[in-house]
């Protein structure tokens, strides 16, 4: 969350007596009832798909457009033994989602190879290098996964050196589309697939289930990947339900179990060996080892890992992750430390609406992450830009309601190439067309309402400590994996007395112990160091907190903390 006291706490109104009701007809808790209708869960048939998910929910592929045409392409290229080059990214999506396709393509009896482009020397999506690599290895077809529906001048210049082109993608695109085979995009304006927020990995997972539905005789079951699946769709942070919380349930429990050398060995460097995997571990733990590659050297070696079937080999290349995985932690620190000073300056006023800062020190791998952090601090759409030789690059993150693909879109004039979606983009500018472009984007931001910049904090419901049971613990378990479009429940209790000395821990954290009518529970509340001084012990009702439940298993014995999302201190509670 951002600053403590800043968001507003919002309860929706709810029909109780409806929601009891329906709740009785399920055999279900009444609170998991309220849970799941604020998730817009309001009917039996909606809620029972949501809670038992199945291969059921899955769309036909050939609903994608340009789904037919692709998979006629590449059926053709497999029969003239053709080769085939699949052109990934180099972030945890599209390298899992370059591993997929290589690894099913194989299964299939396709002759395909893979290339990465490097984050600084080569950029993001198709360049000058992709039409080399493809040279080098005598490709005549290129297949794209997470990259290439804005690659209109790309395209072109591809056919005309004789290439053809098929797109996977999921980002959102241009006016027009590149000259290609095929464009297979949920996010096409002419696309009747009933879900558009798959990830890259997740369009890919639908290609190849389109490709082992038209060959004869095929053993290849994409599903038998999912563990790919979930690592792509988890990482890229879109929204977990319909097809993307079948590959998220499903994937993370064959990720537990995967016999794949590299998940193997990095579940074993996470610490998440012999233990359930959870879209949080995958999130905090997997996927900024995956990216780490792309990030502080090349993605290939990310890649490779997912490939390898040598345990040894395995080894020795997530070792090697882990190590640019603590040297993106130390460069993540400095520079936050430097962008949050820019960000304090440009915050000091008050009509400040997006945070946009540059600085030639910045390490352009790491822009994205410290524009999160910046979010999640200021509550404002960031857009940070590294600048070498006149030119920016830049990565951009923002808040729920501003659409900052859109806001690129209404500066395109300012910029020189631009790509993402809703949640997040990266752009690459003049340095000379700074200016223009900071006051297009804050001419943009000026036309959205102003509740939008409110940070709001929706809460499920208003419960009392000794309400946390077994019950309301295994109803939030059934709701899992948790994510973007399917939160982890927040409640609220008020009136909490703290028992015993608060404490910090790690770098910033807090650490605190809360007592109501007799039930006690542990309290986390990250990055609220400086709060310590302000919680006093033994004061009755000192305190309202905003918290999800989480469990822990130490040494086989489950203990229960809560994880403070906010908190409110009440000046005049007893003492």
């Amino acid at each position: 969350m951002a600053r403590l006291g800043e968001a507003r706490w919002v309860f929706e109104d709810i029909p109780g007596e409806k929601i009891k009701d329906l709740a009785k007809q399920l055999g279900l808790p009444y609170l998991l009832v309220v849970v799941l209708w604020k998730r817009g869960l309001r009917d039996e048939i909606s809620i029972k798909r949501f809670l038992n998910p199945s291969e059921e929910i899955l769309h036909d592929p050939f609903l994608l457009p340009d789904m037919e045409s692709a998979v006629t392409r590449l059926l053709a290229a497999r029969d003239r033994n053709e080769k085939i080059l699949v052109h990934g990214d180099y972030d945890t999506d599209g390298i899992s989602g370059t591993a997929l396709l290589i690894r099913g393509l194989a299964r299939l009896g396709f002759n395909a190879g893979f290339y990465l482009p490097h984050r600084i020397r080569d950029g993001y999506g198709l360049s000058i290098k992709s039409i080399e690599e493809a040279k080098r290895i005598n490709a005549s077809l290129i297949l794209t996964v997470d990259c290439g529906v804005t690659a209109i001048e790309e395209s072109r210049i591809l056919k005309e050196e004789g290439f053809e082109l098929v797109i996977t993608d999921h980002h959102v695109p241009l006016e027009s589309l590149p000259e290609a085979a095929a464009v297979v995009d949920p996010k096409r304006k002419d696309s009747r697939y009933p879900f558009q927020e798959l990830s890259g990995v997740g369009v890919a997972y639908k290609l190849l289930a389109a490709l082992s539905s038209q060959v004869k005789n095929c053993d290849y079951d994409v599903n038998d990947d999912l563990d790919l699946v979930a690592l792509g769709t988890i990482a890229d942070v879109v929204p977990l339900k319909e097809e993307n919380r079948f590959f998220a349930k499903f994937g993370l429990e064959r990720l537990s179990e995967s016999d794949k050398p590299g998940v193997s060995s990095l579940l074993e460097i996470a610490k998440m060996k012999g233990k359930a995997a959870t879209s949080s571990n995958v999130a905090f733990g997997i996927a900024p080892r995956l990216n780490a590659s792309g990030r502080m050297a090349d993605g290939l070696m990310a890649l490779r890992l997912l490939l390898t079937d040598e345990e040894t080999e395995a080894k020795k290349l997530v070792t090697e992750l882990d190590k640019h995985n603590n040297l993106r932690k130390q460069t993540e620190d400095a520079m936050l430390e430097d962008a949050r000073v820019l960000t304090e300056s440009i915050m000091a006023e008050p009509s400040t609406k997006v945070i946009i800062c540059k600085s030639p020190e910045w390490h352009e791998g790491i822009l994205g992450i410290v524009a999160a952090r910046l979010v999640d601090e200021f509550y404002r759409p960031v857009i940070l830009f590294t600048e070498k030789d006149g030119v920016l690059k830049g990565s951009a993150r923002s808040i729920p309601g501003f659409h900052i693909f859109e806001a690129l879109y209404s500066a395109r004039d300012t910029i020189s190439n631009f790509g993402g979606h809703e949640a997040a983009a990266g752009l690459v500018l003049q340095q000379t067309r700074f200016k223009a472009f900071n006051e297009s984007i804050n001419a943009y931001a000026s036309s959205i309402p102003e509740e939008v910049f409110i940070q709001k904090l929706n809460l499920d419901a208003e419960i009392e400590l000794s309400d946390i049971d077994d019950e309301i613990r295994n109803g939030i378990n059934k709701l899992s994996p948790f994510g973007i479009g399917n939160p982890e429940p927040c409640f609220m209790t008020r009136g909490l007395e703290i028992v015993g000395n608060p404490r910090v821990f790690g770098k910033n954290h807090l650490a605190f112990t809360v007592r109501k009518s007799g039930a006690t529970f542990p309290v986390m509340a990250f990055r609220k160091a400086d709060l310590i001084l302000t919680l006093e012990p033994g004061k009755k009702g000192a305190l309202d907190i905003a918290y999800e439940i989480a469990e822990d298993n130490y040494w086989g014995k489950n203990t229960v903390k809560l994880i403070a999302k906010d908190i409110h201190l009440n000046i005049h509670s007893e003492e």
